[in-house]
């Protein structure tokens, strides 16, 4: 990491050098140092009088006021205009894949940092970018890391974040309802919303297939724990286990389904959309949402008002402990774009306060890189950070150790976990028999040795 900070100081001084001589001998007083500017030694195409274009794929949940903020000032400072397709979550894989392979993708791609890696391989789609300047200032490196050792990704956050229900406190307070401890007092919990709350949904869950996951992702681990999940992960992979030799996990579906069946989950489940969901949560229509921390701050922006909370709850009696999500928001760059310079710079321009600083601007969270402003906790993450983060009863979610299987997750178990409460023919043991079929077909498929 040494030799390549000095080869990139030395890279930075000599690009400096050269473009002080053109300017000189140019004699444009309006030109712009390129010392002056953050990224510069990768900036090749770019100034103040030439606007220069480059494409983008971002997920809708994740077209943050702050990320729009940075795409502007981009543009009124350095003439770098990002052409954003918004694209709804539950396509992007798709997309993204469709793109790459026709050899014409995007040159800027948002996806979750290191996940992504698993899902599509890094070293034939994406530029490295270990060698980048901004690389010197990431507070954990390690974990946005390729098995090869390199970076292929751009992230947001250093944790970015923790799972757990988020709840309007106003709609608790109003029917006199204590915050749930156990799996039993949240079901008793959503009856009296249900029976007392005048129409409030109990608990919101919208269509797209990457929100009701995370529940299971969050159970799976903590029915498990952390050493069996780490053989499960290891033995599966070997066809050494299978997922239907696990009944944790048909229990947590199955527990999942009841909130369905006992009527505790908004009619409309089918249809309803992510941003349906912050909506409802947001303006008290809806009491809870299970999902990341991100969510929280999603319903603050979409009401500054609402009071909202997060509590741990778990499936598993006993259990008291929150999951992680191990990988950050962020963004590759197609390996083979003709604007990868420019999206280098703006990965650097981005990785700077003056950037970096707006992305959390009503978002409060923990920065990917050093001196970065990541605000102050919010007072919804603040008994969360103290009863749990703080006191190191945090673990990884379940998908963490199983993260190469993330592409048949999107395009199979994810899909039966909105489709099953829809035709109500499958539960918990159900789903894993359809699933495990399919996993072992996707393993002979890809040469999985054991299968």
């Amino acid at each position: 990491m040494k030799r390549g900070t000095k080869s990139s100081i030395s890279l930075l001084i000599a690009i400096v050098i050269i473009l002080s001589t053109m300017v000189a001998c140019s004699g444009n007083a309006n030109t712009k140092d390129a010392a002056s500017t953050p990224g510069a030694a990768n900036s090749t195409d770019t100034d103040k009088k030439n606007p220069v274009k480059i494409t983008a794929l971002i997920q809708q949940s994740r077209n943050f006021e702050g990320l729009q903020k940075m795409i502007k000032k981009l543009e009124t400072d350095e003439n770098i205009i990002i052409d954003a397709q918004v694209v709804p979550d539950a396509e992007s894989l798709n997309l993204i894949k469709m793109k790459l392979n026709s050899g014409e993708s995007v040159d800027m791609i948002d996806y979750n940092i290191p996940a992504v890696y698993d899902m599509i391989d890094p070293v034939a789609n994406f530029a490295d970018l270990s060698n980048e300047s901004w690389i010197s200032k990431l507070i954990m490196p390690d974990n946005i890391k390729h098995e090869d050792g390199k970076i292929y990704g751009f992230p947001f956050q250093s944790v970015p974040g923790i799972h757990g229900m988020i709840y309007n406190k106003d709609v608790f307070e109003q029917l006199e309802i204590a915050v749930p401890t156990t799996w039993d007092e949240l079901l008793a919990a959503s009856e009296k919303i249900k029976t007392e709350g005048d129409g409030i949904t109990p608990i919101f869950i919208p269509k797209d297939s990457w929100v009701p996951q995370i529940l299971m992702t969050d159970n799976f681990a903590k029915a498990l724990g952390v050493e069996k999940t780490a053989e499960f992960a290891e033995k599966v992979a070997k066809n050494e286990m299978k997922w239907t030799d696990v009944p944790e996990f048909q229990t947590v579906i199955d527990k999942y389904l009841e909130l369905y069946q006992k009527g505790y989950v908004n009619t409309n489940f089918t249809s309803a959309v992510y941003d349906d969901a912050i909506a409802a949560v947001a303006n008290g229509k809806a009491a809870m949402h299970f999902n990341g921390d991100f969510f929280a701050a999603s319903v603050m922006d979409a009401n500054p008002e609402a009071n909202i909370g997060i509590f741990q709850i778990s499936m598993t009696p006993g259990i008291d402990v929150v999951t992680a999500n191990t990988s950050s928001a962020g963004f590759v760059a197609y390996k083979n774009s003709k604007n990868l310079d420019t999206v280098k710079r703006v990965f650097e321009l981005w990785s700077t306060p003056e950037y970096a600083d707006l992305y959390f601007e009503g978002r409060p969270a923990f920065p990917a890189f050093k001196d970065v402003n990541g605000g102050e906790v919010p007072s919804y993450l603040a008994e969360i950070d103290e009863k749990y983060i703080q006191q190191g009863k945090a673990i990884s979610e379940f998908n963490a150790y199983v993260m190469q299987y993330n592409p048949l997750f999107e395009n199979s178990l994810y899909i039966y976990y909105v489709s099953a409460p829809a035709t109500n023919d499958l539960d918990g043991k159900g789903v894993m028999e359809k699933f495990q079929k399919e996993f072992e077909q996707y393993n002979k498929d890809i040469g999985t040795p054991g299968f």
